[in-house]
């Protein structure tokens, strides 16, 4: 067992091959510094195995400042399956003295089951303001089998140009007295087959598109929309944040910056998601779905590579293991089994 999941890790699997970050190789497919998107010769990190990279947004708007970092990366659960946890550290500044720790409040992660569902499906995450979080199908959430497919991200199988999937969601949290609740709601979740996109970095990289409306009905306007991009060479490459733009005016005010991403000299995100233009309308952060206008109210762009002096494990002995819900065998990923 131990092997076989080793051996899915570094297999040339399509859709681990998204979902897994690269790092570039030696000729004996040994690990070395270099940025997989750029390097001759890379394949997918393996279990345990130290990454001698980051990857982090950038602000043009602010000096190139950089605020997070995702990686993403193949874990040993505790089910003995293997699953995929993006690693998202909120430390900035980084630079090559970077060290990885987690800090719940400042930190995030998503747990990526591949196994019990036919979708590869979020089933734990945690951020700075709920924290621990699990989602489910059917609100079942006594084993991660039972929490497989209620956040669906794509298929494992034959890509299609396009395709999509209605599936209820339960949100159960886990993290008590942070003022966050439970909730659930029938979504609808789209992707798009593996395409060329040019991201913030001016770097082109193949990469599934991913997108989970919270909602069916489009067209509410307290609906809301998170969106991945998922590439070959980084994993989770780009996550973008977007709600219905009468709902941002009713949040922020309608002058509010953020609301306004047909003026950039006032949008706030105009300095780290610009560059990477795929909506109806033309202009970066404002579309249109459900007969109404949407805007993008957060954007993480996490194509700018940098080297490390020590290369680090992106996982501590807390992610996925708390809260009575022990989701990754930590001694196990850490020995790289």
């Amino acid at each position: 067992m131990v092997w076989a999941i080793q051996a899915q890790a570094s297999a040339d699997n399509e859709l681990l091959d998204y979902l897994i970050q690269d790092v570039c190789t030696d000729v004996s497919g040994n690990a070395v510094a270099g940025d997989p998107a750029t390097c001759g010769s890379h394949r997918n990190i393996n279990i345990g195995e130290h990454l001698p990279y980051l990857l982090t947004d950038f602000d043009a708007g602010n000096n190139g400042a950089t605020y997070f970092s995702f990686s993403s990366i193949p874990v040993h659960a505790q089910d003995n399956t293997l699953k995929i946890l993006i690693s998202k550290s909120g430390q900035g500044n980084f630079n090559a003295g970077f060290t990885f720790s987690f800090n719940a409040a400042r930190d995030g992660y998503d747990l990526i089951d591949t196994t019990f569902s036919k979708y590869a499906s979020i089933i734990r995450t945690s951020d700075g303001g709920c924290f621990d979080q699990m989602f489910t199908p059917t609100g079942d959430i006594s084993s991660t089998a039972a929490r497989a497919g209620g956040w669906a991200l794509f298929p494992y199988t034959a890509w299609s140009t396009g395709s999509s999937a209605t599936i209820h969601t339960y949100k159960v949290q886990i993290t008590q007295n942070v003022g966050c609740a439970n909730g659930n709601s029938n979504g609808v979740t789209y992707w798009n087959s593996p395409t060329a996109y040019t991201f913030e970095t001016g770097k082109t990289l193949t990469a599934i598109k991913q997108y989970h409306f919270a909602s069916t009905q489009l067209g509410a306007q307290n609906n809301a929309l998170e969106l991945y991009y998922f590439s070959k060479a980084y994993g989770a490459t780009r996550w973008e944040a977007w709600i219905p733009q009468s709902r941002c005016f009713a949040q922020y005010g309608s002058s509010a910056g953020i609301c306004h991403p047909e003026n950039p000299s006032i949008y706030t995100l105009q300095g780290r998601c610009s560059r990477l233009v795929v909506s109806s309308t033309g202009i970066a952060g404002l579309d249109t779905w459900g007969n109404q206008k949407w805007v993008r109210v957060d954007c993480r762009d996490m194509t700018n590579y940098v080297a490390l002096n020590t290369p680090q494990l992106m996982l501590d002995n807390t992610m996925a293991q708390n809260d009575g819900y022990v989701d990754i065998n930590y001694s196990k990923t850490v020995a790289g089994q």
